[in-house]
């Protein structure tokens, strides 16, 4: 029998170290303090909050910003968010609209604050292969773990071809970052 992974950590204690993490840059150094059990609990919050931000608005808001935005880069881009703390990432679900105020805010946009952070994903797969010497560590024991899985499928009222459908869902985001060389 599967443990639920829900039941290993709160959904408070995920968002406490994702803010102790500083949008992510420590997030490896937070992980180690966890037992494999917690490291497990924040893994089925993070794929919880990765499935529960796979949204046209917010995929439309990053390739606004991104100048482009594939699957990968998508997903890398919910990884960004995610780090970016409970009210950003709440924020953001409710109106897609208010990441344009935090991409102004970012310190460092073309480096650790770049809006899309791939690595996150790997933070827990790494610790646990540090930990016990084996880099597949995390695929084995997952197995003994239940996971919600990332979500696939989505439908998009915006084209790319199509500048007016992309502003219509992300008006203010459009007006500020479209054609907009930063990121």
């Amino acid at each position: 029998m599967k443990k639920d992974a829900s039941k290993l950590m709160t959904e408070e204690k995920f968002w406490t170290i994702i803010e102790e993490s500083d949008r992510g840059r420590k997030l490896k150094e937070c992980l180690t303090l966890l037992s494999e059990e917690e490291l497990f609990g924040f893994r089925y919050w993070w794929e919880y909050f990765c499935k529960l931000s796979y949204k046209q608005e917010l995929w439309a808001v990053a390739y606004v910003v991104l100048g482009g935005c594939s699957d990968d880069g998508f997903d890398y881009f919910r990884f960004w968010l995610i780090a970016q703390g409970r009210e950003v990432f709440y924020n953001a679900l409710e109106n897609a609209d208010t990441l344009c105020d935090v991409f102004s805010e970012l310190e460092d946009p073309e480096g650790e604050d770049y809006p899309e952070q791939e690595d996150l994903d790997y933070a827990v797969q790494t610790v646990l292969g540090e930990r016990t010497g084996d880099g597949d560590y995390f695929y084995a024991a997952a197995e003994d773990y239940s996971l919600p899985g990332y979500a696939d499928g989505i439908e998009i009222e915006w084209e790319e071809d199509n500048e007016e459908s992309i502003r219509k869902v992300c008006p203010r985001t459009f007006d500020k970052w479209w054609g907009n060389d930063v990121f």
